[in-house]
């Protein structure tokens, strides 16, 4: 046996979360959860790592797993641990560089450990030789997520449990890491996947239990539960959008939006991007698209003010060229953002409201509660994203998924002039993926807002897309960018 639950029922704080869950796994399968956004999958894990208790029934962990060591659980949560701790001990500012590259990725999977076959067997495996001596803080999310991976490996626990493990990978590598989970189910690592949509759960996976509002749907084979699994049209009825504020700037429509001639990165002797040539015009809506670690979020940080490499290149921000007297601020307030680093670096313990109002002023978190016009304001955009009903929860009692719609809502508050969307679906279950595709393209109608959508998948984009920029290699190293 390795879990059994009999009648669990959990809650965090006064919120139940898992309602009568009965389940128990034999040694001999390999289980997927399945769910959509707050279904309680995480919850579910949180029961088995001993992160919370339950408030009724009884839990039994398998001989052999009581340890901590003994269970690993990848999740966003970890990664967001990780972030911070690095975070907190970067020292770029006294130092004569100016650059910290902090925790590598080889010290995040060996952690004080030697290095052996056993480290070069993983690397492979996970495909992330070449990164090895980045800090964790500047590699893509899809190369974060399977540095984790490599560690836990690594660590070799008797159980894995995989939160949305396909999120944040482009294609190619979604294929291969679903093959190495294939081959890690055929082993003797016990392995839990937390998963949203039914295309995603790898052949070998034998049993499967399906979650909603934290009851349990279905549970049983992989064949009887997927032959009963029902896939919801979706109907995707909009709110109306709260009119948008007015700005407090002025920008010459005759000249293009961003224009970038030339532009090199480089961290470290390593190249980035290579000669990158893109403009775009008032009226175009750009999907940014290139694998994992090809410098999509670089290319974003260069034009939103949070890149110090973009001064002395030629880069312009609607019609003024960048370091001629402009402040981070006048940058920043023209642009909302939705990305995995600011969502994993937002203050967790403040209320969903707050979270939203602190788009206005581009602050991780408020200064003072949220109140009159500000909450007005923020509770109108959540409605909006369908969760107007959660205004007053913590950041941190909602799913990822959840934690994703309100980063849009905080986005769109101040009614900026370009909405970058730095893989926004990343966390959503299908729902709430055509709920933001959807919303994309309303404010895009709306035409008085620019999108730059970054995605690995050309179906998930929204239709207002009419300008398309592919990273690829570049013959010097790094990636360029073809636009059409």
């Amino acid at each position: 046996m390795i879990v059994d639950f009999d009648n669990i029922w959990a809650a965090y704080r006064i919120e139940p979360v898992l309602r009568n869950i009965c389940w128990h796994w034999e040694d001999n399968q390999q289980w997927v959860v399945l769910g959509g956004n707050g279904a309680g999958k995480s919850a579910l894990a949180n029961l088995i790592t001993d992160q919370i208790r339950p408030s009724r029934g009884v839990l039994t962990i398998g001989d052999g797993l009581q340890s901590e060591q003994a269970i690993e659980h990848l999740s966003f949560e970890l990664q967001r641990k990780l972030i911070d701790h690095d975070v907190r001990y970067d020292d770029s500012e006294t130092r004569a560089d100016a650059f910290d590259v902090g925790t590598t990725v080889k010290q995040i999977i060996l952690q004080k450990h030697e290095e052996n076959d056993r480290f070069d067997t993983i690397v492979q495996q996970c495909g992330i030789g070449h990164i090895l001596d980045r800090g964790i803080r500047f590699v893509s999310t899809g190369e974060s997520r399977k540095t984790l991976l490599a560690r836990a490996l690594f660590e070799q626990p008797k159980l894995l449990i995989l939160d949305n493990p396909f999120e944040g990978l482009d294609s190619r590598s979604q294929t291969d890491l679903k093959n190495l989970i294939d081959e890690l189910l055929c082993s003797p690592l016990k392995i839990l996947l937390l998963i949203k949509q039914p295309q995603e759960i790898p052949k070998n996976i034998t049993h499967i239990i399906q979650l909603n509002q934290g009851e349990i749907v279905l549970q049983g084979s992989r064949d009887f539960v997927l032959g009963k699994v029902k896939i919801d049209e979706q109907n995707i009825t909009l709110n109306t959008l709260p009119p948008p504020l007015e700005r407090p700037f002025k920008i010459d429509k005759n000249k293009p939006l961003l224009e970038l001639q030339g532009v090199n990165v480089s961290y470290n002797q390593q190249v980035i991007l290579s000669d990158i040539n893109w403009r775009l015009q008032w009226g175009q809506h750009c999907a940014i698209a290139g694998p994992n670690g090809a410098g999509k979020s670089t290319l974003l940080s260069l034009i939103c003010g949070d890149n110090h490499k973009a001064y002395g290149q030629n880069i312009s921000l609607f019609g003024q060229r960048r370091g001629s007297g402009e402040s981070v601020w006048e940058i920043k307030e023209k642009f909302g953002i939705v990305s995995t680093a600011l969502q994993l670096n937002h203050i967790n313990r403040m209320r969903i409201a707050e979270v939203v109002a602190s788009g206005l002023y581009d602050t991780v978190g408020l200064y003072d509660n949220c109140k009159g016009r500000e909450k007005d304001i923020a509770v109108a955009w959540l409605d909006v994203v369908g969760l107007k009903e959660l205004a007053l929860k913590h950041f941190n009692q909602i799913s990822f998924g959840q934690q994703r719609l309100v980063m849009l809502a905080r986005a769109m508050v101040k009614s900026p002039l370009i909405l970058i969307l730095d893989e926004p679906c990343i966390g959503l279950d299908d729902h709430h993926r055509q709920h933001i595709l959807a919303l994309v393209d309303a404010i895009a109608n709306r035409g008085d807002c620019h999108i730059l959508y970054v995605s690995h998948t050309a179906s998930e984009n929204p239709a207002c897309i009419n300008q398309q920029l592919q990273l690829t290699p570049h013959a010097d190293g790094g990636y360029t960018a073809t636009v059409s």
